[in-house]
């Protein structure tokens, strides 16, 4: 597990992160929402060790935190953006080679099988793929190194429905197996299967539950998306049709059962 505690971040004369305390276990998928500038993005440099703390620590209760930092993936908003290789097959093992991962063939093969991708991929460039072909690449040349926690910065972003579905699937499948933290304003595709919410405004964090516990009211008031199960079973109970729910359902299937009951 890693900690910040009390952590806050100044850049220049602005405190981009304040006196911000949070969890994250290496089993959960932990959703971090909030309006553009709340520090989101910063908060997961923090938790990565991209940069220090200007106050408070972030660290691990069982073991070295550098550790951790060590096996932590991260993507970050339009990773294939930093394409550079000739072929999709160099772009993905680069990384792995670099920090020395053995075997990498043999997990590469395991990767493109768990991805979906066609082997035949491997030998085209980078650059002539499709905006999620590039991104699922993006994603296989981090889950190569099998790392323990997955960081994901607005994952879905620029990608058409075909891709946020397919990505999410491939999200859910880590699901158990590795921490995942997902930084996101679209997370319909996911929200079935998050265990833990966030919510950062201004630089502060407003709360971190478990997502049965979310006031999604709050998210919304600050300025946030809301899952569209809610945004369809508040305007059904406006129409008149009740549910049979003491809680808003938060997924589309929960909504269903609310309405068949």
């Amino acid at each position: 597990m890693i900690m910040l505690k009390n952590v806050s971040y100044r850049f220049e004369e602005n405190e981009v992160v304040k006196d911000c305390s949070i969890s994250f276990p290496p089993d959960e998928v932990h959703l971090i929402v909030g309006p553009n500038g709340a520090g989101k993005t910063t908060l997961i440099m923090l938790l990565k060790g991209l940069i220090k703390p200007s106050h408070g620590r972030v660290f691990s209760p069982r073991k070295q935190v550098s550790s951790w930092w060590q096996k932590m993936g991260v993507l970050f908003q339009f990773p294939e953006d930093l394409f550079f290789n000739d072929n999709v097959y160099e772009e993905i093992v680069y990384g792995a080679k670099r920090i020395g991962i053995k075997d990498i063939d043999r997990k590469l093969d395991n990767i493109i099988d768990f991805l979906g991708l066609d082997p035949g991929i491997l030998q085209v460039s980078p650059f002539s793929l499709s905006y999620g072909e590039k991104r699922i690449v993006a994603f296989a040349s981090i889950l190569i190194w099998e790392p323990l926690y997955l960081i994901l910065d607005e994952p879905f972003s620029g990608l058409d429905w075909q891709f946020k579905k397919r990505l999410a699937e491939i999200i859910e499948n880590l699901k158990d197996r590795i921490g995942i933290v997902v930084v996101s304003q679209e997370f319909d595709n996911i929200i079935s299967f998050v265990d833990r919410v966030s919510l950062m405004v201004r630089g502060e964090l407003i709360f971190s539950y478990p997502i049965e516990e979310v006031d999604w009211d709050e998210v919304y008031a600050a300025g946030c998306n809301i899952p569209a199960a809610i945004r369809l079973g508040r305007k059904l109970e406006k129409n008149g049709i009740e549910l049979a729910s003491d809680k808003m359902p938060y997924t589309v299937p929960g909504l269903v059962e609310a309405l068949r009951k």
